[in-house]
């Protein structure tokens, strides 16, 4: 009896983890290998016969000037989204943990709020500052005499995808900030102290002091950013759907528009896989580099 309670004692943990790698493998492994198979098929979703076509899809994606369209726009949105919300995200944690700042927890929450807005509510909310006729920037370049400067935000192909970068990164800097905030009040105050004896002044303890100890969180927040900014959808999707003229297309909408606004399975599936690996490949570059670097 006691051997078989020490037996079962070893694989507690396996049972506890049990329930979890159940989900695990049912919403994630299945999928992913559905996925990969039906890759290698023309199919529309709905019909019971599937044409192997080996791959056909790939080769389709390779010689697909939207597919290409799609990533640069996604390299594009990764540089913005990257630099603007970590950038904004620093600059307001310095600013929040002085002690010169009055009402920080109130700036603090303020700052926050766009993070646990629905990103179906974001979008709306945007989709109103941008609109060409009672929007609120339009309004206000008429207001002060510069109305020769109001644009069609959303509806020309030149403006659509820096109007949306910048609500894309709105809905991010908060998360930025608080992670840099913890972290910053986490840094030893003799640092400091030991910056202001040897006669540096506030912005100079911020980029020798601040900066170099907050690596570590910056390369997180940069590869959590990486990784978002490719697997971006919802913001482009609510607000534009890709448009106008696949202008604000990105791999995630073009996958979906493919998969079922096309009724192609096989070919999203192919963009998907493609969208993974690029995923993995820049996720595991950019860990090697910082290790590196460290």
């Amino acid at each position: 009896m006691q051997i078989a309670l020490k037996k079962l004692k070893e694989f507690r943990p396996i049972i506890f983890v049990l329930p979890a790698l159940f989900f695990y493998i049912l919403f994630f492994i299945i999928p992913l290998i559905k996925t990969i198979q039906f890759s290698f098929y023309r199919w529309d979703g709905a019909s019971p016969i599937m044409e192997f076509i080996g791959l056909g899809n790939y080769s389709k994606m390779i010689h697909d000037p939207i597919f290409w369209k799609s990533l640069t726009h996604n390299l594009f949105w990764i540089v913005s989204t990257v630099v603007i919300p970590v950038s904004v995200g620093l600059i307001l944690a310095a600013l929040l943990s002085s002690q010169f700042v009055k009402g920080r927890l109130i700036f603090r929450v303020t700052f926050f709020m766009p993070v646990i807005v629905s990103l179906v509510a974001v979008g709306i909310i945007w989709n109103w500052i941008y609109h060409p006729d009672f929007g609120i920037i339009n309004t206000f370049l008429k207001s002060i005499g510069l109305e020769f400067l109001s644009q069609p935000w959303l509806g020309s192909e030149h403006t659509v995808l820096p109007s949306l970068i910048v609500a894309g990164s709105w809905t991010y800097y908060g998360f930025c900030m608080v992670i840099f905030l913890a972290a910053i009040q986490g840094i030893d105050k003799s640092f400091y102290e030991a910056a202001k004896m040897e006669g540096a002044n506030v912005f100079q303890s911020f980029f020798y002091v601040t900066v170099p100890l907050l690596k570590n969180v910056i390369t997180l927040l940069v590869l959590n950013s990486l990784i978002g900014s490719f697997k971006v959808f919802d913001i482009i999707f609510l607000m534009t759907k890709g448009g106008p003229f696949h202008s604000s297309e990105v791999i995630g909408t073009y996958m979906f528009n493919q998969a079922f606004a096309m009724n192609d399975i096989g070919y999203g599936s192919a963009i998907s896989i493609a969208l993974a690996l690029i995923i993995a490949i820049c996720s595991i570059s950019y860990i090697r580099f910082a290790e590196k670097n460290d």
